[in-house]
């Protein structure tokens, strides 16, 4: 029977003050409506003085100050332990504030992974869960979301099969229960077992879109045959990106205008990755939000100085990975989404020396990154 000692309370208290830190930081970080955010180099409005809004939150991170209570105040593991944890969070908070919410640099594929909308996961199981070098099957849609009147794509593939075994693949997209539709599937030629997957004839037909749906896929192998299924979407489009214009310096930021159509008004949510058109590295991930009051309109995306030097790239750049959101906003508080038709803009690049080269400043963010110091005693 496992044993609870005084060395395990001591980091189980260590684990609840990180996570009460960083709760009081994100709550701080998030505490302005979105829509209300507007990107500046910096702010002149006092800052918000931290405060732990209950009681339990104090007690746990007097832990760290004089006021610890007797029977941990003198253990140094659990100072050492809680101080490193917040010494942690404080430097990954510094380099995170240096760059407004909507321009981040994307520094690694981990990264970059965050940033790319609409990405599907492939299941996989093997065919006879009792036999581990049972052939293994899967299914992985092109994408997650389609919009209706798009053609569903998908991969369907079957490893580990005897060369003595035949194989057969269908596919059917389901709802409830009833098929919605049944696809065209052929053998890739990529490689052995693969296999295209294609809904061509759902056209128009109107779906509860509420509902989830699923690709299944059916894998016939000799006399036995197997299945397995992935979730995927399909929505109709209430706004759609007509075309990205020409890209200019203003101050400290970089705008690039993003002109759409919309027939529902309210806040719509553009976001998107620019990369170096040279060799293909993103840089930055750029996001912005608007009320949009009118049919046609536009969103200007908008990269700081700061987070394009740190990248080292001037331009020229191409913007990809866009996504449209309607956001829940009047007169209709639910999510929608838009049709992104182009894959890719390119964008036209400036000297760096065209940019206002002021750091970008939060007031309010440094205010939580002091208080953060103050914790863990490296002020």
């Amino acid at each position: 029977m496992f044993k609870l000692t005084k060395r395990h309370a001591v980091h189980a208290l260590g684990l609840c003050v990180t996570i009460v830190v960083i709760s009081v930081v994100l709550m701080f970080k998030t505490s302005e409506p979105a829509q209300n955010k507007t990107p500046s180099v910096t702010n002149t409005h006092k800052p918000a003085q931290p405060v732990l809004a209950h009681k339990k939150n104090r007690q746990l991170v007097s832990t760290i100050n004089n006021d610890s209570p007797a029977e941990y105040k003198d253990n140094p593991l659990f100072e050492r332990e809680a101080k490193a944890r917040l010494i942690e969070i404080s430097k990954s908070f510094s380099q995170d504030i240096k760059y407004p919410e909507n321009s981040k640099p994307i520094r690694s594929d981990i990264e970059l992974k965050k940033y790319i909308p609409n990405a599907s996961v492939a299941s996989s199981m093997a065919s006879n869960v009792k036999e581990i070098n049972s052939p293994h099957i899967s299914i992985k849609s092109s994408k997650y979301q389609y919009f209706v009147g798009e053609v569903i794509r998908a991969e369907a593939s079957i490893q580990g099969l005897s060369t003595q075994k035949t194989v057969s693949v269908s596919a059917r997209l389901v709802q409830n229960g009833e098929t919605l539709g049944h696809a065209s599937v052929v053998p890739s030629g990529q490689a052995p077992g693969l296999f295209n997957v294609s809904f061509d004839d759902l056209g128009d037909q109107p779906l509860n879109t509420q509902d989830a749906i699923r690709i299944i896929a059916q894998f016939r192998v000799g006399n036995e045959n197997y299945e397995i299924g992935t979730p995927v979407s399909y929505v109709p489009s209430v706004a759609k990106i007509d075309y990205v214009e020409g890209a200019a310096v203003h101050g400290a930021y970089l705008h690039i205008p993003v002109y759409l159509t919309t027939t529902n008004p309210g806040y719509h949510l553009v976001s998107a990755n620019l990369y170096n058109a040279e060799n293909g590295q993103a840089l930055l991930h750029l996001s912005e939000q608007k009320e949009l009051l009118i049919e046609h309109d536009y969103i200007e995306l908008k990269g700081h100085i700061s987070a394009l030097k740190v990248m080292g790239h001037a331009g020229p750049y191409e913007l990809k990975d866009i996504s449209l959101t309607r956001m829940p906003s009047r007169p209709k508080y639910t999510t929608e989404y838009g049709l992104v038709t182009q894959e890719s803009f390119t964008i036209e690049g400036f000297p760096f020396s065209d940019y206002e080269d002021i750091p970008y400043v939060d007031e309010q963010a440094q205010a939580r990154l002091d208080y953060l110091a103050k914790l863990g005693g490296t002020e």
